[in-house]
């Protein structure tokens, strides 16, 4: 059964245009509001410091309620490294609180998790690509940060994104990603502690509709993301769709 999820985020950057949104984290209900504001700013010639705030709100599973619980708030700081015109490394740090309401989980969860990643951008003519590798280490723990069933989750992504300018004053753009996930998750059972097999967990695909505005310097997105993930309680994959906007203002701060 797929599910309509309904999320909206705001971010503003500073110092370089900003080429991806801020996207919501795996939540439970039928419906979902997501609120972001991050920053990205510019510390030198090579280096890019960028962080962001979110929260949301969603549903229950049976019904469509869009603020009827709470859902997770996160915090995450990212800088970035130019190595060179094509390649970016990068170093993040990222704290979640997440709320469930089911028989499976605690009444909530906290999670910090590291993430290094290599990026690789190059054009073809006006066309821009770009993809990345990604590992996250993500450390669990129940209310309180005593110990959780799953302590630990070893998750690696790639991601491949594709920009074209519709017009050549660069101002309307159509943007898809795809994005593949892997995992495998330390358990805790009574009899010891269990690793699990190292699997696809989960897809991300997207299309977006770009808009650049020069009055203020920023960015509209609006789009729509097809998600494919494994639920852990029953091993079977599900389907979300996720409409997203966001709104990307460019150098507030910048002196002109």
């Amino acid at each position: 059964m797929v599910k309509a999820i309904l999320a909206g985020f705001f971010t503003i950057a500073t110092a370089l245009p900003a080429c991806a949104q801020i996207t919501a984290q795996g939540q439970g209900g039928n419906d979902v509001l997501w609120m972001a504001f991050g920053i990205e700013q510019k510390l030198g010639k090579r280096w890019t410091n960028k962080n962001a705030i979110a929260y949301s709100r969603h549903s229950g599973e049976d019904d469509l309620t869009l603020l009827e619980q709470s859902g997770v708030f996160t915090v995450r700081e990212e800088i970035v490294y130019r190595i060179s015109r094509h390649f970016k490394l990068s170093q993040g740090v990222f704290y979640a609180g997440r709320n469930y309401y089911d028989a499976e989980h605690p009444s909530y969860i906290n999670e910090i998790r590291l993430y290094p990643r290599l990026y690789h951008e190059f054009n073809a003519g006006r066309i821009r690509f770009s993809h990345y590798i990604r590992a996250d280490l993500r450390f669990f723990s129940g209310p309180g940060f005593r110990q959780y069933s799953k302590p630990f989750e070893l998750r690696n992504r790639y991601n491949m994104k594709v920009s074209v300018p519709l017009d050549k004053n660069e101002e309307h753009f159509i943007t898809g990603i795809t994005e593949f996930f892997f995992a495998t998750d330390t358990k805790l059972r009574p009899e010891g502690a269990m690793q699990t097999p190292y699997d696809f967990t989960e897809n991300r695909t997207s299309f977006f509709y770009r808009r650049r505005l020069k009055d203020p310097d920023m960015y509209f997105d609006a789009g729509v993301m097809f998600q494919t993930w494994k639920d852990s309680a029953t091993g079977n994959f599900r389907e979300t769709v996720l409409l997203q906007v966001d709104i990307i203002l460019i150098d507030p701060f910048h002196r002109k």
